[in-house]
């Protein structure tokens, strides 16, 4: 019997690792990881939100194996057992690229070394599973860093949609350890055992695909309410987008002096590169041209933090009808609906223009269907509940055939869009005149007031 080691985890109770896992959790390029934050800037907020990007990654690996396990489970012993392993590595790897404060550093770091992607640190990682680094330990556990590279790819849709999808392993366990850690259970509801449990393999239009039964359709609809709330009370709190500015700001401002691009390329020293040490070497600094990045990092270790000034809610369309870039085009509209403003008074009143900041976040919606199309997620209706000559339904299919779903969302359904926040920060000693400024010249009785927003 192979020999297995338990550890402890607050949101999966136990997860359990083989030995080969074990050495590979154990590498340097995993226990990196130890040093990476999950959730860089809402730990300003949510004081408990310290976890790691480890324990994250374990608990996809996880919950990725119990997929595997549902969904795979009347396959020969042989060929589920590799399902499985190719499953849990696929989720403890998938984040291995990261670099220090995560997403930040895919929006300035990476996105020196990969202009043409988002996300950075997805590239990155097809270069570290085939270095040495981890390649010897991948390759004990039985799986080929093609089988890895292929899933992440999407070319297995149903291993796809099990680790990364809608619903898959990552976005299971970073809403229960967010949510659980943050201090917002609340939000972070997800039924995963039922859901995983209520998995299956169902021929849609005669493609393979991942289903759900649909006797877990409220669960469905309840997870993905909850991913909503997450990302509008947790992820994109005003103070959490503050925080993050900060930590863009001293990464633009570190990243040339310290090489942080070439050190990512170089993969001997990117293993030692984490919050820990870059934060140590930026405060060790005695380089004048460091100090603008010093400053930023200890405007970031002592919270003092930008402060919201300015908020726009816009439909998706509305923001990318300009250019079709969503940053660009959030910039346009804050300097052309409000900045230039801000400007020009500042010109009236004789003092210097004062530093404004401008965010958006991802487009957002309650429920968005196409994200399961996209996926290649459906719902089974065993029984023919809907019709008798189908079994396979499109989540939206589903809640339209479902009265009180219907009945729930037919006032929405038309009109419904994914909307983006607009935001535009100043630092502290400008943010009472630009407010008060604010409050007079743009807000009236049918908006709220900026000072009384809660996000």
């Amino acid at each position: 019997m192979e020999k297995t080691f338990a550890i402890r985890d607050p949101v999966h109770n136990y997860i359990t690792v083989n030995k080969v896992e074990l050495n590979l959790i154990d590498s340097t390029y995993l226990q990196r990881l130890r040093w990476i934050s999950q959730l860089s800037g809402v730990r300003l907020v949510f004081p408990g939100a310290q976890h790691s990007r480890i324990a994250h990654a374990m608990g996809v690996m996880h919950l990725a194996g119990e997929y595997a396990k549902q969904v795979y489970g009347e396959h020969k012993k042989s060929e589920l057992n590799h399902k499985v392993q190719l499953a849990r590595l696929a989720g403890l790897l998938h984040d291995v690229g990261h670099g220090p404060f995560s997403h930040a550093f895919d929006d300035t770091v990476y996105r020196d070394l990969y202009p043409n992607s988002p996300h950075g640190h997805d590239l990155h990682r097809f270069k570290i599973i085939e270095s040495d680094f981890l390649l010897p330990y991948i390759e004990d556990c039985g799986v080929s860093t093609t089988e890895l590279s292929d899933l992440w790819q999407g070319k297995d849709r149903v291993m796809q949609a099990i680790t990364q999808g809608a619903l898959g392993a990552d976005r299971m366990d970073f809403m229960l350890r967010d949510a659980y850690y943050a201090g917002t259970s609340h939000f972070g509801s997800i039924a995963s055992k039922r859901l995983i449990s209520n998995a299956l393999i169902e021929d849609h239009e005669n493609v393979p695909s991942l289903h759900y039964n649909l006797k877990v359709l409220e669960d469905i609809f309840q997870s993905l309410l909850g991913r909503f709330y997450m990302y509008r009370g947790v992820y994109f709190h005003k103070a959490s987008a503050a925080a993050d500015i900060l930590i863009r700001k001293l990464l633009d401002s570190a990243k040339d002096h310290l090489n942080l691009a070439e050190r990512t390329k170089n993969l001997e020293e990117y293993q030692w590169l984490n919050e820990y040490t870059l934060i140590g070497e930026i405060m060790a600094s005695k380089d004048p041209e460091m100090n603008q990045a010093k400053d930023y990092t200890k405007r970031l270790l002592s919270r003092d933090l930008p402060k919201l000034v300015w908020e726009s809610t816009l439909p998706e369309s509305n923001v990318k009808g300009i250019s079709g870039n969503l940053e660009d085009d959030a910039k346009t509209i804050a300097y052309g609906q409000f900045i230039k403003h801000v400007e020009i008074e500042a010109k009236h009143r004789n003092i210097p223009s004062p530093n404004l900041y401008i965010t958006n976040t991802y487009p957002m919606s309650t429920i968005d269907s196409k994200e399961f199309e996209v996926g290649n997620i459906f719902i089974w209706d065993a029984k023919n509940t809907f019709s008798p000559k189908k079994k396979s339904y499109t989540l939206q299919e589903a809640m339209n055939n479902t009265a009180y779903f219907r009945s729930f969302i037919s006032q929405v359904d038309a009109n419904r869009e994914r909307y983006v926040m607009i935001r535009v920060f100043s630092d502290v000693g400008d943010s009472q005149w630009i407010r008060k400024f604010a409050e007079d010249r743009f807000i009236d009785s049918s908006e709220p007031s900026i000072d009384e927003t809660s996000y």
